[in-house]
């Protein structure tokens, strides 16, 4: 089998994977970095072995957030919040990540009303704003991380 035969069976897979596992929020963002490696090789911006390391390392990332996430006994949504905090450099991300998942089991219609989602919204940039004086980079995480998990199913 070539590596562009792999390429395109690596990306299937992890889409597959996310598609299948789609209350994982984490899965969700690795499907969209997937598509953007997708992307730049069909733009010929990688070669076919730059895509294929690409992927390779987004699936052992995979692995160890898996075996991270079972250590610290989070479940999915703790998790990917928790990912994303250390992503922006968020002070103390264990304890923040379990505050914010509160307010998305406190308001669990979320995606569906449009008050709940504005308090959603509200509260997780309130709770940002005491680890991060940056209100534009603060507004920045909040949409992406509801932009993400909008995607995932509704459990």
């Amino acid at each position: 089998e070539g590596d562009n035969t792999k390429v395109i069976n690596l990306i299937k897979s992890i889409q597959k994977t996310a598609e299948e596992e789609s209350d994982d929020p984490y899965l969700i963002e690795l499907s969209e970095r997937a598509q953007q490696v997708q992307d730049n090789y069909e733009d010929r911006q990688e070669t076919t072995q730059q895509a294929l390391n690409d992927l390779l390392k987004l699936l052992e990332e995979n692995k160890k957030r898996k075996q991270e996430q079972e250590a610290k006994g989070f479940d999915g949504l703790t998790y990917f919040v928790y990912g994303q905090l250390i992503d922006n450099g968020i002070s103390d991300p264990d304890a923040t990540a379990k505050e914010i998942k509160k307010i998305f089991v406190e308001n669990p219609n979320w995606r569906s009303s449009d008050e709940d989602y504005r308090e959603v919204r509200q509260s997780i940039i309130l709770k940002l704003y005491a680890e991060l004086d940056e209100p534009d980079e603060v507004a920045h995480i909040v949409d992406e991380m509801l932009r993400l998990l909008s995607k995932t199913k509704n459990k």
